[in-house]
C-alpha cells in the first residue's frame, strides 16, 4: 500500500488542540503518560514541548515552564517503571 499525504478534509487527519476550558495540568498529565508509555526518552519528550510547532505542548511548557514539564515528566516515569526495566524497555534489549 502506497501512503499518499491527506486530504485537506480528511477526518481521520490527527490533529491535537487545546480546548479554553480544559484542565491544563490534566492535559499535560495525560500527554506525558501516553509518550512515557510510547517509550519516548526524556530529551525527546522535552523536544515536543520546546518546539513551537507542536502547539499544545509548547503552550504547556509556555504556561509552566520547564521545571513543571520535567517534574511531570520525572514523577510519570516513576510511576509507569518496573523493577527491571529501564526507561520502559527491559535491560540489555
Amino acid at each position: 500500500m502506497s501512503w499518499k499525504p491527506p486530504e485537506e478534509d480528511d477526518p481521520m487527519e490527527v490533529v491535537g488542540v487545546l480546548l479554553p476550558e480544559g484542565d491544563l495540568d490534566e492535559t499535560a498529565a495525560v500527554i506525558v503518560e501516553e509518550f512515557v508509555r510510547a517509550g519516548y526518552d526524556d530529551e525527546t519528550l522535552m523536544e515536543l514541548f520546546r518546539n513551537p510547532f507542536y502547539q499544545a505542548t509548547h503552550w504547556i511548557y509556555r504556561a509552566r515552564g520547564e521545571a513543571y514539564v520535567r517534574g511531570l515528566i520525572e514523577r510519570t516515569r516513576r510511576q509507569w517503571s518496573h523493577p527491571g526495566v529501564e526507561g520502559g524497555h527491559a535491560e540489555g534489549v
